[in-house]
């Protein structure tokens, strides 16, 4: 049975849960004010009413791993969900001493990643309040702990470097997601393969398309290696709000193609699957979801990655995947829907994104595709299925 006791630190404040088996009781602070939680799990999911001083209503708790859970809620009289996310005491994003570091709490230990000298991890455990850990940068390590604040905001802590005496002082801060902010992050290779060929960028473009519209923060950043795309994929792990990832770059079955060589599947995957917030992976790239046997790139992201993915199985025009991607990502990202129903939508609107020539078209099929876990369904222009 899941389990909700303990400490969190939520969308609506600090909040402390108690259960019984399948009963669950507790209070959240939202400012001054005390307000009560109670109710049962049923296959998995924490059903319950929630009081405020001036407001009742029901609510739905569903861990999405031990560290976290994702929730809604809405108040009597309303039928529209509004999300309720959690962290149990250490686990999620903090702004330290020695930069942005995210801890992810497990039943039994504790670990994580944070930036310090560059590419560092940190493991430990619990007991109570207090994390003690060994940490590890890319050419020191050492042990340290940290001390919790009784609102799950804050820690105060020291470290001491193997072979030293000398303790130092490790303080962090929660980064708090902000309210109706979503992420466009444009990882981009250089499309270019000489000096006599002008510059062109996607990454641009979407900027300042999406520039107008309100809560949406554009980062457009160029790759031309494997190592520098890793460090890129590897800065996701630091966003707390919802982002949606681009890459574009030339493409093939095997993988990503740059003028410093082809990248496989192993670096999105080993920097990725920790990034809690990502929605969709999108491929402004040809050829990255063909779904061939021989095309390994895709089905190896789709085994590992617990998010959409999407792009296209042909070699798509230039030009039609910038229109194809204005629209579906301003379906997303403007208008509100989830990927799955952009998704099915952009066939509908755009014909040439699917996979039958339109007659006078002066684009090709794009033979646009989309993966959704626990889905087996690419394809949504042509209804195909892969196993």
């Amino acid at each position: 049975m899941s389990n909700f006791a303990g400490q969190w630190y939520t969308t609506f404040g600090p909040m402390t849960l108690s259960q019984q088996g399948g009963r669950v009781s507790g209070v959240y602070h939202s400012g001054d004010a005390e307000n009560t939680i109670d109710g049962e799990i049923h296959d998995g999911i924490l059903h319950f009413r929630y009081q405020e001083p001036a407001i009742a209503g029901d609510g739905q708790f569903m861990l999405s791993r031990h560290g976290m859970f994702q929730g809604q809620w809405r108040p009597d009289g309303e039928e529209t969900w509004r999300p309720w996310q959690g962290h149990r005491q250490f686990d999620g994003i903090w702004n330290t001493r020695f930069g942005l570091m995210r801890l992810f709490q497990e039943p039994e230990q504790i670990y994580g990643f944070f930036e310090g000298t560059g590419g560092a991890s940190l493991q430990g455990t619990l007991a109570g309040n207090r994390l003690t850990f060994r940490y590890q940068e890319p050419n020191v390590g050492g042990q340290g702990y940290f001390e919790l604040s009784p609102d799950c905001y804050a820690f105060d802590g020291r470290w001491l470097e193997d072979g030293r005496s000398t303790w130092g002082p490790w303080e962090g801060r929660r980064l708090v997601p902000r309210p109706d902010v979503r992420w466009l992050v444009v990882l981009e290779a250089n499309w270019q393969s000489y000096l006599l060929e002008k510059e062109y960028s996607f990454g641009a473009m979407l900027r300042e398309f999406f520039a107008r519209v309100s809560g949406v923060e554009v980062r457009h950043r160029y790759f031309n290696n494997e190592a520098a795309l890793a460090l890129l994929c590897r800065d996701l792990v630091y966003l707390p709000e919802p982002a949606i990832l681009v890459i574009a770059s030339h493409g093939t079955p095997e993988g990503l193609a740059t003028r410093a060589g082809s990248i496989g599947p192993r670096v999105l995957i080993d920097n990725l699957k920790h990034a809690d917030t990502v929605g969709l992976l999108h491929f402004s790239s040809c050829l990255v979801m063909d779904g061939a046997p021989t095309a390994a790139f895709n089905r190896a992201l789709q085994e590992e990655l617990r998010f959409p993915i999407s792009g296209y199985a042909s070699s798509v025009d230039w030009a039609a995947s910038a229109l194809i991607e204005f629209t579906y990502l301003d379906m997303i990202l403007s208008k509100g829907l989830p990927p799955s129903l952009a998704a099915d939508q952009v066939p509908s609107l755009l014909a040439f994104a699917g996979d039958k020539p339109i007659p006078g078209s002066p684009y090709p099929p794009a033979c646009f595709r989309i993966w959704l876990p626990g889905s087996e369904r690419v394809d949504p222009g042509a209804d195909r299925y892969y196993a």
